[in-house]
């Protein structure tokens, strides 16, 4: 094995990046028994809200990763919550030693043999080593943006510092989204300069308010046919990756 590593990103905080990932490594699990999926989460916060059972976590492993003892095979089976789908819970928001972005570089160049699929969780903020650091060892990254002027703003405000860093963010997902919103699909695409095959839309589940009093993700809760087919449009283009197609 060696994993194609995707991150999905926020554009700003509370676009729903969290829950995004879960339905996603969630989704593709389900679907492909025969693969195994890590999700990651580097956000700098716990990140284990919408799943049982997380025991592995970057705030254990953080000081092997920072004398490069780093055992990947022991993370990986400590990491399985069931069957093919595996968790790495985040760290503390402000550990008393962070880790330092080449650190995460190396985390997911040594988890990479261990599995056929790792989705990382940046959560919305660069100033972590860790988050950017998963950044720049993916092989896509898709940017989650919501339907709000506080969103769009923030990640045109911070294009010109990703494209100094050369993070290609290549792939935007327009998430909880609902018809009749001045920031319709039409007019992201637009105002970003993207194109159609870029944008990916999730509509707004009924039940978010019960997946956090849950800890639960939206797909495990009556998840309406529109929004399974949503996910499962990003989900396509993710295992497109897996199966070989990575960017170069």
């Amino acid at each position: 094995m060696n994993a194609a590593a995707i991150c999905f990103h926020g554009a700003d905080h509370r676009c729903g990046t969290s829950m995004l990932c879960q339905c996603c490594a969630e989704y593709i699990a389900d679907k492909r028994p025969d693969r195994s999926v890590l999700l990651l989460h580097a956000e700098g916060l716990k990140g284990a809200d919408y799943c049982h059972g997380v025991s592995e976590s970057m705030e254990r492993i953080r000081p092997y990763l920072a004398e490069r003892i780093f055992d990947a095979g022991e993370v990986a089976a400590n990491s399985r919550v069931r069957d093919n789908l595996f968790v790495i819970g985040g760290q503390d928001a402000a550990p008393s030693h962070p880790l330092l972005p080449d650190m995460a570089e190396y985390l997911i160049r040594s988890l990479r043999p261990c599995f056929d699929l790792i989705i990382s969780d940046s959560g919305s903020r660069l100033e972590n080593g860790l988050p950017l650091g998963v950044m720049f060892a993916s092989d896509r990254i898709y940017t989650v943006l919501d339907q709000s002027e506080n969103s769009l703003r923030r990640y045109e405000w911070l294009r010109p510092i990703y494209e100094k860093l050369v993070l290609n963010m290549d792939r935007f997902v327009l998430n909880r989204t609902s018809r009749g919103s001045y920031y319709s699909p039409g007019y992201v695409r637009e105002r970003l300069g993207i194109g159609r095959e870029q944008l990916f839309t999730v509509r707004t589940h009924p039940c978010g308010e019960d997946a956090e009093v849950l800890g639960e993700s939206l797909l495990r809760l009556r998840a309406p046919q529109g929004f399974r087919k949503d996910i499962g449009a990003i989900c396509g283009d993710i295992e497109a990756l897996m199966d070989g197609g990575r960017d170069e």
